[in-house]
């Protein structure tokens, strides 16, 4: 075969369900977003937007309000508590009671001193916010009704709650209600309910209810300024800008609506202006980060969009990065589900008499097929996976423990055994299994919540144990992780392992000798991906605002490459909307980087000239979209869910460093096998998406 030609694993069979958004909070370029099985994404903001933590869902209760204060996260639900979070450990740090049962809604004051809750049974909360801890404070006079929806008056005064069919205005002081709102009803038997609220802070109070109204009132005289019948049902959420001059609109009815504050004779007017369609289900929340309008609902999509001028990007629901991992060894690949592992065997193509050229479609000799399938006990949130290159082990953890398993498959029979951890190992944020030498035992990488590494000796004949830790006290105080670790990888030789956290530290051990060997320069972008080349000691690593650098390990500096890389990298790159998500080396092409976010796969090759940064990046011929877009079955992959296809290397013909490809749509791993030339590319469709969606808002169309 060609050595510009590549077979690529074309698979569909991760059937990822996505989760529709409940809630979001933003401050300092960091976005808080709950989701419908109760999970919390933190998404950095700072460059290319991306997820950077993940808080684990839980069974109990629900999330239906999220506020940040000062970079602490707090949250509230039907459990009836206001959580508050440790965003080191990804976990929950302490929780506080409400008066009477759950909560619907969270808000802070803009001074950051008190926090207020709004309950089913009709209480507004305060809590006190100290430097570590809430204390509850007061409670307002019990109204009838839930409380729904509520918000700071700026001078943190005066609370203006929702409720069903009416607004009220309480005095923080006093904790009585100055003033009531009555709102009218489309029909006498069916109660309005006021979902979202805001106040200005000339006290023009804005509510969006179960109507379809946006309702503009005067708090101070308690009379209705205007309404608009912006939406064909129930206005869910509203959002105001900083200089209170804009407001957003949307609910039920997807459309986002923007009014406007406009001078008219002597007086404020709001103006309903520009509309929007950019979700096709039920808006849940909306957020403002400076000029960019943040919105997710049903859908599960984030929408990122402005206007002036007209700009949208939208993030599909895919699970953080690393949710594939391969064992080449093997030909096989471990997707990772919130309470479920799947291991698939890929499909071989059949033998071609036929001279292979690009955009080829193989014929399958054997399907790919499920081999494994593990549940975690008590339907626990899986934090991290791994299998091993030979995969022959298969690990897997859980908020409290680790799982450790030998797979064993000899003769087309399949057996599981369960290996018992070692005593000092609790849980962990992310795992990599070491390679192997020869005969060694395999070696498992573990990054501890405490942001300590932990190196245990993987062995299914005899009890396992803890080899090493890295931490400031066995390393001298060197090895000081600030945040989380994130990020794993290991050379092939199985000497060097190269960690990295979200404070920007790259720090590359050796694990053969339990030294520190390394730490990069910290940069002022944080990593989003990092790997070794296999074919030597050279690691890659791509930052969130598209810097890419390539370290020489062995001589502790950056490559010659890596600084005419820095100084020649095309606009039409940084300009990118997402992150890098997985970097990958093909064998047969030890010059060429493969690089991938969540739709575009893009290649550097070294041997190549640079381009100008104003020219446009080549796009290499991947051909055109084909019959894979038919859903995949969740158990049995039928034989379009995997094809193999030829394809051409790099840029082909093209005499410029950079290429891409946008031949698929959203893609969750895109990787090399280590026999060279065959990558396995791993896409969730957007159709696979949309069947888990129930039926959005119906609307009537002319003709129709």
């Amino acid at each position: 075969m060609d050595k510009n030609l590549f077979r690529i694993h074309s698979t569909r069979f991760y059937d990822v369900e996505p989760k529709a958004i409940h809630s979001m909070a933003f401050e300092s370029n960091r976005l808080a977003l709950s989701r419908s099985d109760n999970s919390i994404e933190i998404w950095n903001m700072t460059h290319s937007p991306h997820i950077e933590k993940l808080i684990p869902g839980s069974t109990e209760g629900s999330i239906e309000a999220l506020v940040w204060s000062k970079g602490r996260l707090f949250s509230t639900g039907l459990h009836g508590f206001v959580v508050e979070y440790d965003l080191i450990a990804l976990s929950p740090k302490a929780s506080y009671a409400v008066t009477s049962g759950s909560a619907w809604c969270l808000a802070v004051n803009k001074a950051h001193t008190h926090l207020a809750a709004g309950t089913e049974e009709g209480y507004v909360c305060l809590f006190e916010i100290y430097e570590e801890s809430l204390m509850f404070f007061k409670t307002m006079d019990k109204q009838e009704g839930r409380i729904l929806s509520l918000s700071w008056h700026s001078s943190g005064d005066f609370i203006v709650t929702g409720s069903s069919n009416a607004i009220r205005v309480w005095n923080v002081q006093t904790g009585h209600a100055v003033n009531r709102l009555s709102l009218g009803r489309v029909d006498h038997f069916k109660e309005t309910l006021v979902w979202c609220i805001a106040i200005t802070d000339d006290f023009v109070i804005i509510t969006g209810d179960s109507r379809g109204m946006t309702s503009f009132w005067n708090g101070k005289l308690g009379t209705l300024i205007d309404e608009v019948n912006a939406h064909k049902a129930d206005v869910l959420c509203l959002c105001l800008s900083e200089d209170q001059k804009t407001l957003y609109s949307a609910g039920v009815d997807p459309v986002i609506v923007l009014f406007a504050r406009v001078s008219a004779g002597g007086r404020d007017q709001w103006i309903r202006s520009v509309q929007r369609a950019i979700h096709t289900h039920d808006v849940r929340s909306l957020a403002l980060a400076g000029p960019k309008l943040l919105s997710g609902g049903v859908d599960a999509y984030l929408c990122i969009s402005s206007y002036p001028p007209k700009a949208l990007s939208r993030y599909p629901p895919l699970p953080q990065a690393p949710c594939v991992q391969m064992a080449q060894g093997k030909r096989q690949l471990l997707l990772r589900y919130p309470t479920s592992l799947d291991v698939w065997q890929l499909g071989a193509a059949a033998p071609s008499v036929h001279h292979l050229s690009a955009n080829t479609f193989l014929k399958l000799s054997q399907e790919p097929a499920r081999l494994l399938q593990l549940k975690a006990k008590d339907d626990e949130w899986i934090v991290c996976a791994t299998v091993s290159p030979a995969g022959d082990y298969v690990a897997y953890a859980t908020e409290s423990n680790v799982y450790i398993y030998h797979f064993i498959q000899s003769a087309g029979t399949l057996q599981l055994k369960k290996l018992l951890p070692p005593e000092e190992v609790s849980t962990c944020h992310r795992m990599m299994f070491i390679h192997q030498r020869g005969s060694e035992p395999a070696r498992l990488l573990l990054a501890t919540p405490k942001s300590t590494l932990q190196l245990i000796d993987v062995s299914s004949t005899e009890p396992m144990k803890l080899v090493h830790t890295f931490n400031r006290e066995t390393t001298n105080g060197k090895f000081a992780m600030e945040d989380c670790i994130h990020l794993m990888d290991c050379s092939s030789d199985g000497r060097f392992a190269a960690v990295a956290d979200h404070k920007s530290n790259v720090v590359v051990l050796d694990v053969q000798s339990f030294q520190m060997y390394v730490t990069l320069p910290r940069y002022q972008s944080h990593p989003t991906a990092l790997a070794f080349n296999p074919s030597c000691d050279l690691m890659v690593v791509a930052y969130a605002d598209h810097k890419i650098v390539e370290y020489d390990v062995p001589n502790r500096q950056y490559t010659s490459f890596s600084k005419k890389l820095s100084e020649h990298l095309p606009v039409q790159w940084l300009n990118r909307s997402c992150a890098v998500r997985h970097i990958t080396f093909d064998v047969r092409h030890p010059d060429v980087i493969i690089l991938h976010d969540d739709s575009v796969i893009y290649t550097i090759d070294k041997n190549k000239e640079f381009s100008e940064p104003d020219a446009k990046i080549t796009k290499f011929d991947t051909g055109t979209e084909d019959s894979l877009d038919a859903p995949p079955v969740p158990f049995k992959a039928p034989s379009a869910a995997q094809q193999q296809k030829m394809s051409t290397a790099g840029g082909g013909s093209s005499s410029s460093c950079f290429g891409m490809s946008k031949k698929y749509k959203h893609l969750a791993y895109f990787g090399a096998l280590d026999v060279g030339g065959e990558l396995v590319a791993v896409e969730v469709s957007p159709l696979a998406l949309e069947k888990h969606l129930p039926p959005a808002l119906y609307k009537k169309r002319f003709g129709v």
